[in-house]
């Protein structure tokens, strides 16, 4: 088989380094002539598998990092249009040296790329008030598995000539086409941010505040986050009872300070830390340490939760339970306790196959009952592809099954993931 040009080896991996859309279409044409297995790559900071290849396939994977260029944009409507490998980072820089605000932001921002944060439909830090990243998005370029390039680009806020087909692909993890360029929505840059680390005695507290917070401040309050008494106490390197991070945007002086201290003193919370408009900031930077020291500890099983507010004391009460009674899991738990996402890892005890499926399960279980989703921002990649099958409906599988089948005749887009091919 001869390889176009753009196609290197590197690693044991054939990748190809497009640098616009024609050749992205031209790769794709190649691929499906020769039956390979096409795997997109962004930031590879994905935890589920979606950039390994895929046994007894011939793998080719698209890297983007030649097509990262910001092409325009447009102050007047409020829109960014980029290529699909250009850095959340590089997007947040440029938004906010027009004085504007590109409202997601998720922990490794210097290293995942839009394209791959569109494919999995990221959540992170501000989803509180933000929502996803499909809440940012006003149109899409993609590439189909048969090389057909659709381009749904659009800057305009009403149009309903036609479905806005492109909304398929946020979340489709790449089985259905592959992003090459997208329209993010901008926002006005609030002026002032405010930062509180806040140290409190119990789950049920904690809910009981944010509630509150919610009721006085929903248009001001962009992310409350919980981390729990082990992972706090680790992180902190003290004895500590759960840990909160607040934060607030508005264009008030003040930035509500002193209502919120009030509220706070009067919920039993106590503040740790304050921060106003730090660009560097310590509080969120403690917070991002939590993910990298849980791998040094191995507390490397984790669990991608999402429940309703009303069912966390339900679960962490189950959980606990089951820990005290089966003592191999060790919890390190911690999320976004205003949208509802919780990151549930543990150690499990000299890593026993029957353990850890013992584990799954239960977690799987749990969360289903409570009307949750065990797949709140990660995605499924290879490493989840079972639980589709498994947990939703048969109407919902076969449909969606059959969407692939109808946009990916030849199964060459994307193999294994989300579920088996």
């Amino acid at each position: 088989m001869k390889f176009p040009k753009i196609i290197k080896k590197y690693k044991k991996r054939l990748i190809a380094y497009p640098k616009n859309t024609k050749e992205v279409s031209n790769i794709v044409k190649f691929s499906n002539k020769n039956g390979l297995n096409i795997i997109p790559l962004g930031g590879e900071t994905n935890r589920v598998d979606g950039t390994k290849a895929v046994q007894k396939y011939k793998n080719l994977f698209i890297s983007f990092s030649k097509m990262n260029k910001i092409l325009e944009i447009d102050t007047d409507s409020l829109i960014l249009t980029v290529e699909s490998g250009v850095t959340l980072k590089k997007i947040h820089q440029k938004s906010q040296s027009k004085n504007l605000f590109f409202p997601v932001n998720i922990a490794p921002s210097d290293k995942c790329t839009i394209g791959g944060n569109i494919s999995t439909n990221v959540g992170g830090l501000q989803t509180l008030k933000y929502g996803n990243i499909e809440d940012h998005i006003n149109g899409l370029e993609v590439v189909m598995s048969d090389g057909t390039v659709l381009n749904y680009l659009s800057k305009l806020k009403k149009d309903n000539f036609g479905p806005k087909l492109w909304k398929i692909f946020c979340g489709s993890e790449g089985i259905f086409g592959i992003i090459t360029k997208a329209n993010l929505n901008l926002r006005p840059k609030n002026k002032f941010i405010t930062t509180f680390l806040l140290e409190i005695k119990s789950l049920s507290k904690a809910i009981l505040l944010f509630k509150e917070l919610r009721l006085q401040f929903y248009d001001y309050l962009t992310s409350f986050e919980i981390i729990f008494p082990i992972p706090s106490s680790i992180l902190l390197n003290k004895k500590s009872d759960f840990h909160l991070i607040v934060e607030i945007h508005s264009n008030e002086k003040n930035n509500f300070q002193k209502t919120l201290k009030n509220i706070f003193q009067k919920n039993l919370a106590e503040i740790i830390k304050v921060e106003n408009n730090l660009k560097n900031s310590w509080i969120w930077k403690k917070r991002e340490e939590l993910v990298y020291i849980q791998k040094e500890l191995n507390y490397n099983h984790k669990f991608d939760i999402s429940l309703p507010l009303s069912q966390w004391r339900n679960f962490i009460l189950k959980t606990n339970k089951f820990t005290k009674k089966n003592t191999q899991f060790i919890p390190y738990f911690f999320g976004h306790l205003g949208d509802g996402n919780l990151h549930c890892n543990f150690k499990v005890k000299n890593e026993l196959r029957k353990d850890i499926n013992i584990l799954s399960e239960f977690i799987y279980d749990l969360t289903i009952s409570l009307n949750g989703s065990i797949a709140a921002e990660h995605g499924l990649g290879q490493k989840k592809n079972m639980l589709l099958k498994k947990y939703k409906s048969k109407e919902y599988y076969d449909f969606l099954k059959n969407l692939k089948k109808y946009l990916d005749p030849n199964k060459n887009l994307g193999a294994n993931k989300l579920f088996k091919s």
